[in-house]
């Protein structure tokens, strides 16, 4: 199959619009009706820009990246399906920096990773979620919180986790969308549908359990993408809390944070369109610490990394 290596911003409206739409930070074609986009109260955004690509070799099917909190520019991804417990460190130009293997833990369907404090003895630790099932078979999923290496760079080498097991209220999901709150810790997954008139199931898990019990994540309402595909693959929360990108195969979508909401909450509220990448089964997405800019990142052999710099709203 041929992988696809250019970025496009599908702006597809007449240029007095398009440019309208460029100065709210939202893009694209207007939405089905009933169905509500922000025009107001978005981040400003350029266009996408290539800023690097997958390091050849063991990440053909990046599946979901996220940002350091304690290394400048670095970013952690994992492989979907059919990888050994393990994640990557790379530069924002895809500069290789580091292979971790994850012990304590087994590599199922990984479909996204987030980042957020560490459940005990402070710090940052990342959040990998085996949650991915097709088949919608499985009698339960898994989250592995592992702490942020203190260093990058050098042989391969393994890091513990410590697993979460998880199970829905109402049978079995297949979900690709990880988020962490970065205040409370709080664990929200979004489904992934498989028709296009379907909403996506919204859960979350406010209270992390006892070491070695189960959890079972608490049904918090429903979502459907705008336009577009109808699947969300990724997101993430920015790093200060004031809102939440979750990703399609064809969008990007931002929706606002207030400090005393829960995610499920922002998710209530309608997304501004954001700038997006053509990308070959797109489904990482992260913020870059610092501001309001994001990478995004689809599959396949070396795969370029989409870099959109925005303002804040």
């Amino acid at each position: 199959m041929h992988w696809s290596r250019k970025a496009t911003v599908r702006w597809l409206l007449q240029p007095a619009l398009a440019l309208a739409l460029l100065a709210s930070g939202c893009r694209g074609a207007g939405p089905p009706a009933g169905v509500a986009v922000r025009t107001s109260g978005c981040p400003r955004c350029g266009g996408v820009a290539r800023v690097g690509a997958l390091p050849k070799g063991d990440l053909a099917e990046c599946s979901g990246v996220v940002a350091s909190a304690v290394h400048a520019d670095a970013l952690y991804l994992h492989n979907d399906s059919g990888d050994a417990p393990r994640f990557f460190a790379i530069g924002l130009d895809g500069a290789p920096r580091g292979e971790f293997g994850v012990t304590g833990a087994t590599a199922v369907d990984w479909e996204d990773v987030a980042r957020g404090p560490c459940g005990a003895g402070g710090g940052s630790c990342l959040f990998f979620g085996d949650i991915g099932d097709n088949d919608r078979e499985r009698d339960g999923y898994a989250l592995y919180e592992v702490r942020e290496p203190d260093a990058l760079g050098g042989a391969p080498r393994a890091l513990s986790a410590e697993a979460i097991s998880l199970a829905y209220p109402d049978g079995s999901h297949n979900a690709e969308t990880l988020l962490v709150h970065p205040v409370t810790g709080a664990f929200t997954v979004v489904t992934k549908v498989k028709k296009k008139k379907e909403s996506a199931r919204i859960y979350e898990l406010s209270t992390r359990p006892a070491a070695g019990r189960p959890a079972t994540l608490a049904g918090a309402g429903s979502i459907k993408a705008p336009v577009g595909k109808p699947q969300f693959t990724g997101g993430d929360v920015h790093p200060d809390g004031a809102g939440v990108l979750l990703r399609t195969y064809s969008h990007v979508f931002f929706y606002p944070m207030a400090p005393d909401q829960t995610v499920a909450q922002a998710l209530a509220g309608p997304p501004c369109e954001m700038p997006a990448a053509d990308e070959d089964q797109g489904e990482a997405i992260a913020w870059v610490p610092g501001g309001w800019d994001y990478v995004t990142i689809g599959e396949g052999d070396e795969a370029p990394i989409h870099r959109v710099s925005c303002q804040a709203p």
